[in-house]
């Protein structure tokens, strides 16, 4: 919008005022010279329309201004558009440190056409009469060193000077900017995201008239555009484990590609490799994205890879990392042309006994909702984390500095591996919400035993072939029967202490969300102590994978042959029939259940965009 200085508007009041400039009746006609006016106008897409439009007033109203209509929006820049960042072993090379400063923005270059395809646009109007004393400068005020700007130059683009400073000739033309993050937000005390571009002209002098053309400045306001965490109801596109020797390994993969394929997920299942064959592809990895509005209504999207923030040697400040997620820069499948991986922030001194709550399992996404008026477009995240026990508060401020998914923490110290995912999964479901959870129900599972034991199936074995890993390290015959089960105590005790806090767990949702006893579906299976923590004895079934709206892939229950059926995968089954789901069983017994961990646990998923976008929430 062109901004004249109010002395100058003042003066234009007084002449109109006074009459200047009209004949006054008396036929004289207008013997003054019209003042000259200066062109000072920025534009960029404040109306989200995806281009950068001068001839549209929408891309120029309250432009200085961010909310949920309006407002224009960028990327970081933290994808490898010229794949400079090694791959496979050639990375080795690099540190932790090294491999997170890997990307587009790390340097002052335009990386071809597709690096510049993730930078937004700006443009001054042009000002065919900018005199040859006029000058111009484009620079940054919010955000200053956050950002940087690059300006065309005929096609070619080079970085701009901090002073931005424009000449006559790109005054009269316009000039082309195109702007990038140089970072993801990390920390909202220091940078919240937000730029204001400022475009100021000195005037200069009217060759005709001799009178000053009035200096001023026009500011464009812009958001970088926010890491977002994907929920269960965004279709699937790709699913993910590590690839590992072995039956057990096998096994896992084999069932988990097929209900991938059963699921009609595109791009099925990608066989993870990390160098150093971490087994629980959850936690070592999350998977997001970053967009910005693109023409005809769709979105520019960068998919981001984030490895763990587990601090696991802190004896190597520069490679501190748990080195599974070094993965995310070891192919061009996740850093590369629109995809980034990208390294947390994280606090090399945090406790090493929390460290297990910086896992990704323990950082789901409660899907969008409405409570109160209060409206959540991009749902919000969900954290186990209490004063006592709460994961890596540097990567807590990067997850809050993203402010579109603000955090729902419940207490899982009581857990082993105190993961969200051990007893709540979120699930498309025939309810008036749409949506709901699938969730641990230790009491329903012994309710189960009993009934086996009153129907004469007491005897009846538990986990055939199988084995536990005490917590000795050694390995013990599993099977086992309901009347043992009902006949061990610890299982009992851990099992109703599950039961007490999961209902705490629950409550916490219910009053955050608005969730009712319609929006809950249950998965019975009992607990077991371990190290002095809870621990699920049966499979937890909860702790699966959604596949599809229609489609729940769950680990083997190993339960009791009764007549060809097994009670606890029958009802599972039965529970998720009644909102269309059909459950895909996934054997994961060696692998995962017996080292702590499920289906949930050994996979990972690359969701499509959801409907919403994340702008609409105003943050």
């Amino acid at each position: 919008m062109r901004r004249q200085p109010s002395a100058w508007v003042s003066a234009l009041a007084l002449l109109a005022a006074s009459g200047c400039g009209s004949d006054g009746g008396g036929g004289g006609g207008n013997t003054t010279p019209q003042n000259p006016e200066s062109v000072i106008d920025l534009r960029a897409d404040v109306n989200r329309n995806g281009t950068v439009d001068l001839a549209d007033a929408t891309e120029d109203q309250a432009e200085e201004t961010w909310d949920t209509s309006h407002g224009a929006i960028f990327l970081a820049n933290v994808d490898d558009d010229s794949l400079r960042c090694p791959k496979g072993q050639d990375m080795d090379v690099l540190t932790d440190v090294q491999l997170s400063q890997c990307f587009d923005a790390a340097d002052e270059v335009v990386n071809g056409d597709e690096d510049l395809a993730d930078m937004a646009r700006l443009r001054t109007v042009p000002w065919p009469e900018a005199p040859d004393d006029a000058i111009g400068h484009v620079t940054v005020a919010a955000g200053k060193g956050n950002v940087r700007l690059f300006k065309n130059n005929g096609g070619q683009w080079s970085v701009l000077p901090e002073d931005g400073t424009l000449t006559p000739a790109e005054l009269r033309a316009g000039v082309e900017l195109a702007i990038e993050g140089k970072d993801v937000l990390r920390d909202a005390s220091v940078w919240d995201g937000f730029a204001d571009v400022v475009f100021d002209v000195s005037g200069g002098t009217d060759p005709k008239t001799k009178k000053a053309f009035p200096s001023g400045q026009d500011t464009v306001r812009l958001r970088m555009a926010p890491i977002l965490l994907s929920h269960h109801l965004q279709a699937p596109e790709q699913i993910y484990a590590t690839l590992l020797g072995g039956s057990a390994s096998d096994a896992f993969r084999t069932d988990l590609g097929n209900a991938a394929g059963q699921s009609n997920v595109p791009q099925g299942l990608h066989e993870a490799d990390p160098f150093d064959l971490d087994q629980w592809t959850q936690d070592w990895m999350e998977i997001g994205w970053m967009s910005m509005p693109a023409a005809g209504g769709a979105q520019h999207k960068i998919d981001v890879y984030i490895r763990s923030a587990n601090v696991e040697k802190k004896n190597k400040p520069e490679s501190p990392l748990r080195p599974a997620g070094r993965y995310v820069y070891q192919t061009d499948l996740m850093h590369g042309k629109d995809v980034a991986g990208v390294t947390p922030s994280y606090d090399i001194n945090h406790s090493g006994s929390m460290d297990s709550l910086n896992s990704y399992g323990n950082t789901e996404t409660i899907p969008p909702y409405e409570l109160n008026g209060q409206k959540f477009p991009m749902g919000r995240l969900f954290r186990g984390s209490v004063p006592s026990f709460f994961p890596d508060p540097a990567f807590q401020k990067m997850l809050d500095a993203q402010a579109v998914q603000p955090i729902v923490n419940v207490d899982t110290s009581w857990l082993l591996v105190g993961h969200v995912d051990e007893t709540i999964s979120f699930l498309k479901m025939d309810n008036a919400r749409g949506w709901g959870l699938l969730i641990n129900d230790a009491a329903l599972a012994k309710k189960m035993l009993e009934d086996l034991v009153t129907q004469g199936n007491g005897d009846v074995p538990f986990f055939v072939g199988l084995q536990f890993l005490t917590d000795a390290g050694s390995f013990v015959d599993a099977q086992t029967s309901a009347k043992q089960i009902l006949a061990n105590t610890e299982v009992m005790k851990s099992s109703q202490e599950a039961v007490v806090e999961v209902d705490a767990q629950v409550e916490i949702l219910k009053k955050e969300v608005g969730l009712t006893d319609a929006d809950f579906a249950v998965s019975p299976f009992t607990h077991w102590p371990s190290f002095g923590y809870s621990l699920a004895y049966q499979p937890g079934t909860v702790n699966g994978i959604s596949l599809s709206d229609k489609d729940f892939g769950a680990p083997v229950t190993h339960g009791p042959d009764i007549g060809g059926k097994d009670p606890f995968q029958t009802q599972l089954e039965t529970e998720l029939a009644k909102h269309g789901i059909t459950v895909r069983w996934i054997e994961d017994w060696d692998l995962y259940h017996r080292l702590s961990g499920e289906v949930h646990c050994g996979s990972n998923t690359k969701r499509a965009l959801p409907v919403n976008k994340w702008w609409e929430s105003g943050k």
